[in-house]
């Protein structure tokens, strides 16, 4: 999922479950407070999932994983969502209706999920970023 502030501007879920609930109340508690633009890494469990956040410039990449899967891959997997989320659309992020990326970043979310959960080259990535 990617957000500015509550507005969804893209998503994919390759399960049904509640993910995108659990999501959007994780983007309302984390947009919660007097200063909702600070950077920050951060991970939240539900059930025998965790949600990995990563905030930037006022820009939230959110993604749900296996609590198996470690932090570092979801977190590497959060950093290359946000760079080409931010290099396709630069400054319509700023103003953006809620899901108008959906129909074109939902593929590219479902692509990097499948690189990032199977390819063996990013497992041998993650690796060398410990």
């Amino acid at each position: 999922m990617v957000a500015r502030g509550q507005v969804v501007l893209a998503e994919f879920s390759a399960t049904q479950s509640n993910a995108s609930v659990v999501a959007k109340q994780i983007l309302s508690k984390i947009n919660q407070g007097s200063d909702n633009n600070n950077d920050s890494n951060v991970s939240f469990s539900h059930d025998r999932y965790v949600f990995h956040v990563k905030r930037t410039d006022g820009l939230t990449v959110l993604c749900m994983a296996d609590d198996a899967f470690g932090r570092i891959a979801p977190f590497a997997f959060l950093e290359d969502i946000h760079k080409k989320f931010v290099k396709t659309y630069a400054r319509a992020i700023l103003s953006a209706p809620a899901y108008a990326m959906n129909d074109e970043f939902s593929r590219v979310l479902n692509q990097q999920m499948e690189y990032y959960s199977n390819d063996p080259n990013a497992d041998r990535l993650n690796r060398l970023k410990d």
